[in-house]
């Protein structure tokens, strides 16, 4: 490629395709740095989901067997509230015979 017909040196192809060449390669150097950062999260990403679901599960046996107490204290309860009314009836009874 000619830069004038005046007789001026032709400009160097071949230092121009050097530059794009070593322009790439810093091109490809960087995206393969952003690629394998992007792995690395990925990796990690996807350990975080895994300790997530496990936590999850965790939690929603914890959750179970606390409505499980709850159930059998509300029954507990019922139990106690009928004998406390049974025993104060009985109590309050006062046997004529007796008196």
């Amino acid at each position: 490629m000619f830069i004038s017909s005046k007789g001026k040196a032709p400009a160097s192809i071949n230092d121009v395709e050097a530059f794009i060449k070593e322009q790439l390669a810093v091109e490809i150097q960087r995206l393969s740095a952003i690629n394998a950062q992007l792995i690395s999260d990925k990796i990690e990403t996807e350990r975080v989901k895994a300790n997530l679901k496990a936590d999850k599960m965790q939690l929603f046996g914890k959750k179970n067997s606390l409505i499980v107490k709850k159930e059998e204290l509300q029954t507990e309860i019922t139990i106690l509230n009928t004998i406390g009314s049974f025993n104060t009836s009985v109590c309050s009874y006062q046997d004529p015979l007796i008196n």
